[in-house]
């Protein structure tokens, strides 16, 4: 639970200390239950103060990231901007120690009088909500979400109700704790663990707070309440208060959590252990470790959506392939029965003395197989004039043999080429390696080109191969998609390094950089090879089978045929090596890639 009160908390003072008297430009609803406000301040300059509703990913927070918005804006919008608009931020201020943050807003009215304005985010899962209220008469102006008694039995939220607060969970502010109340309304709590107690105890105490402030305390979150004294709720109490009070002083230092290369949370608590697998980046303050979480956090989930969508569109190209295939297959093997014309032929050539013209059918010995076959033959025909027809018919099939055969290379070659395609989509880590991929596609003709607005083409990073270093300290390069593996085995490779793929089955050409003393196969470092072969296998299309072939030969030996699709080469003179991709060997070498990156 990113949101809790330990984050609203520390966001909140920052706020209120950052936007206090500062002006407000302008209002933007790039999304339908989210809000966008420009606020030009003194210190700071224009900034953005994003509020969302969003069911699974309510917030509020400074955001650096410019969204598009739509070309009309929604009604909830344009209300926030008659109200508001040209307004003064009074206060930025969270309720208690709940989820529930109230800014007051002074604003002109229609009768150029300065009134207050209260607008109010509820973050509350599926219940949050965006309330404008007026603080005169405690009145609903209006709600980015409307509900009435068929959603909630405590109050409806409609322009011209009154306000309600949310009804709470019967959960203590920590901040009104006394030492004896706290004691007593833990040990109630039984059995239960020491942080599954605090975390039903006090409002706006997630799950993973209550364990990172048990072993801030060095207490164990799992330790059963009834086990605990006056010592360990002394302590608890006091750590409690003492990171409240951390996050009331702006601004507050706070922590991204990362469990390999996706952000899992974020939080202003200090983290009390790291797991294994598990990192921490820190920032200077909670707003900016919010926004990077959640920009992270909305790449992936677009990220997801892309790679789904686009998997989807190249596996109506597979399965349209596959068909063509289907048939392909079937029309070569009707055209390879017809071989037997030529046999027929052949027979009524040598036994053309014993027929004659006018015949319908003619029983022959095949000196081939020695059994009797039959001969439909035309009554019209001579017998020479009917083995003529059957060796038409014959070279009629064997040139649509020759093209069939064609085509089906073609079409195997292009369902190979999806296939590798797919692996890739499901391979990439952010959108800039999807972007090339799209672009690959587009210039193949499996996606319809993008119009690009303005003048000339809009220049997007290139990303770079994988970089790995072996445990020798030569240099492994993966490509990522098929106009990488290109690009690093026709362009960046020598001809003397290594190259290595598994064996006919879709994945990422792999490059070892080789010392130029290495003129033979026998000399490649064994255990850099080993490892590069870890890698092939782990991007391939057989990441989880236990024993993959991969193929290894010098760079001079791999050529790419005229005319091929991007990353589909040929090559020869090569050896074959098997390996398994889940090694412990293998995560040795991804994690020293990782924190190679991290310390970049």
């Amino acid at each position: 639970m990113p949101f809790d009160g330990f984050s609203i908390h520390a966001i909140c003072h920052e706020l209120n200390r950052d936007l206090a008297g500062a002006r407000i430009d302008k209002i933007y609803q790039p999304e339908k239950d989210e809000i966008v406000i420009s606020i030009r301040t003194i210190s700071s300059g224009s900034v953005r103060l994003l509020l969302s509703a969003n069911a699974r990913w309510a917030r509020l927070h400074l955001s650096p990231e410019k969204q598009p918005n739509p070309t009309s804006p929604p009604p909830f919008c344009m209300l926030l901007r008659k109200y508001l608009e040209g307004g003064k931020i009074l206060e930025v201020r969270q309720v208690g120690f709940e989820r529930i943050v109230h800014i007051t807003i002074e604003a002109l009215d229609e009768f150029r009088d300065w009134k207050p304005r209260l607008l109010v985010l509820e973050i509350m899962g599926k219940h949050s909500n965006i309330i404008l209220v007026n603080p005169d008469n405690n009145l609903i102006i209006d709600a980015i979400k409307r509900y009435g008694s068929e959603v909630s039995s405590h109050r409806e939220v409609f322009p011209g109700r009154e306000y309600i607060t949310p009804p709470d969970q019967g959960k203590v502010n920590p901040l009104t704790l006394t030492f004896n109340e706290f004691a007593t309304r833990m040990w109630a709590f039984g059995s239960q663990s020491l942080s599954q107690a605090l975390f039903q105890l006090c409002s706006g105490v997630s799950p993973y707070s209550a364990q990172e402030l048990c072993r801030l305390a060095r207490l164990d979150p799992h330790m059963p309440v009834e086990e605990c004294g006056e010592y360990e709720f002394t302590t608890l109490l006091e750590i409690l208060l003492t990171q409240i009070e951390i996050c009331s002083s702006p601004p507050c230092p706070s922590y991204v959590i990362n469990k390999g290369t996706n952000a899992i949370d974020f939080t202003p608590l200090m983290p009390a252990s790291k797991q294994p697998g598990y990192s921490f980046h820190t920032f200077a303050s909670a707003n900016q470790a919010a926004a990077h979480f959640y920009q992270v956090k909305m790449n992936q989930l677009r990220l997801e959506s892309m790679q789904t969508n686009l998997s989807r569109t190249v596996k109506g190209w597979m399965d349209k392939a596959q068909k063509k295939r289907f048939l392909q297959e079937s029309d070569l093997n009707k055209a390879r029965e017809k071989e037997q014309l030529k046999i027929w032929g052949e027979l009524l050539t040598a036994y053309a003395h014993q027929l004659k013209k006018g015949d319908t059918k003619a029983h022959l010995v095949d000196f081939n197989t020695g059994q009797e076959v039959t001969i439909e033959l035309d009554p019209r025909l001579t017998p020479i004039g009917n083995a003529q027809k059957y060796y038409k018919a014959y070279n009629k099939s064997r040139i649509t043999i020759k093209h069939l055969e064609n085509y089906l290379q073609q079409t195997n070659q292009e369902i190979e080429y999806l296939d590798s395609v797919l692996l890739a989509i499901n391979q990439v880590e952010n959108l800039n390696q999807l972007d090339e991929i799209v672009e690959e596609l587009e210039k193949g003709g499996y996606l319809r080109e993008r119009k690009v607005k303005g003048k000339g083409k809009v220049h997007r990073p290139v990303s770079t191969p994988r970089h790995y270093v072996s445990s020798e300290g030569l240099d492994i390069w993966v490509g990522r998609n098929n106009r990488q593996n290109d690009y690093l085995t026709f362009k960046l490779s020598d001809r003397h390094d290594l190259w290595l793929h598994t064996r006919q089955i879709p994945g990422a050409h792999v490059i070892v950089r080789l010392p130029k003393s290495v003129t033979s196969i026998d000399e490649v470092p064994q255990a850099t090879l080993e490892e590069a072969a870890l890698l092939a296998a782990y991007y391939s299309k057989a990441r989880h089978d236990q024993k993959v072939p991969v193929d290894y030969t010098f760079r001079s030996n791999v050529r790419k045929p005229a005319g091929a699709k991007p990353g589909m080469v040929i090559y020869d003179n090569y050896w074959t090596l098997y390996t398994t991709s889940g090694t412990d060997r293998l995560e040795a070498i991804l994690q020293s890639a990782m924190q190679e990156e991290d310390t970049m």
